[in-house]
């Protein structure tokens, strides 16, 4: 019986040895992730106005630029107040133009000043979308 108990714990010793010599592999993979490429953006900006002999005036603000989406988007509001019908006219017109199709958006937008003795009143605004395709 001894040498069983003796025969047993030289396969235990063995068993655990041989598991006390086996090695651990490990293998890291690093990514690099080079930094994004700095975009060139180009802006553009117009402003003019002009006062009419009946008293009209028009101001008209102008802005481009082409977006992070490789899009062409051009805005334009023009401001006309018309003195005899104390009525001011807001004109907001963009155009996008992204692969070769246009979007043009414009709203307008009346509003009438507030004076003594009438009742407030709501502006009007309309917004008038138009796609495009370009031409060949």
């Amino acid at each position: 019986m001894t040498r069983f108990l003796l025969a047993g714990a030289a396969a235990l010793g063995l068993t655990t040895g041989a598991a006390m010599a086996q090695t651990l592999t490990t293998q890291t993979t690093e990514t690099t992730v080079a930094p994004a490429v700095p975009m060139t953006t180009t802006t553009s900006r117009t402003v003019g106005s002009a006062v009419l002999p009946d008293g009209d005036q028009t101001i008209t603000n102008g802005n481009s630029y082409r977006d992070t989406d490789g899009s062409l988007v051009s805005t334009t509001i023009t401001n006309k107040s018309y003195p005899f019908l104390n009525m001011i006219t807001t004109i907001r017109k963009t155009d996008r133009t992204m692969n070769g199709v246009t979007t043009e958006t414009v709203t307008t937008t009346n509003t009438y000043p507030p004076e003594v003795g009438r009742a407030p009143v709501a502006p009007v605004t309309t917004t008038v979308q138009t796609v495009r395709a370009a031409s060949r």
